[in-house]
């Protein structure tokens, strides 16, 4: 029996077993449009974002803060406008009396 069978040599990589590395050292160095795309969205984003106006988190939180803000006034005028209409009603009441209704 030879020492292959045996499992005894050391085995010598061939080049198909060396094939897999090729393809991982070419993916690494030739440019693809994967590649390319990435790389110009990350150098430009904000750019992008600006230009095309989009949304960004930073702004739906702004938003979310005056959301909330404009609620709290609503609610605030809102109580207010009952306490302006029980003193007109007192007002009204108190001129019907001067008047002698």
């Amino acid at each position: 029996m030879s020492d292959f069978a045996n499992g005894t040599a050391e085995e010598k990589q061939s080049f198909w077993g060396n094939l897999p590395d090729v393809q991982g050292y070419l993916d690494q160095r030739l440019p693809t449009m994967d590649k390319s795309l990435d790389t110009y969205f990350d150098k430009n984003m904000e750019a992008i974002i600006e230009e095309l106006g989009l949304i960004v988190e930073k702004d739906i939180l702004d938003l979310q803060r005056r959301i909330n803000k404009v609620t709290a006034d609503i609610e605030q005028l809102d109580n207010n406008k009952k306490v302006l209409s029980e003193r007109v009603t007192k007002l009204d009441a108190f001129i019907s009396n001067l008047e002698g209704r």
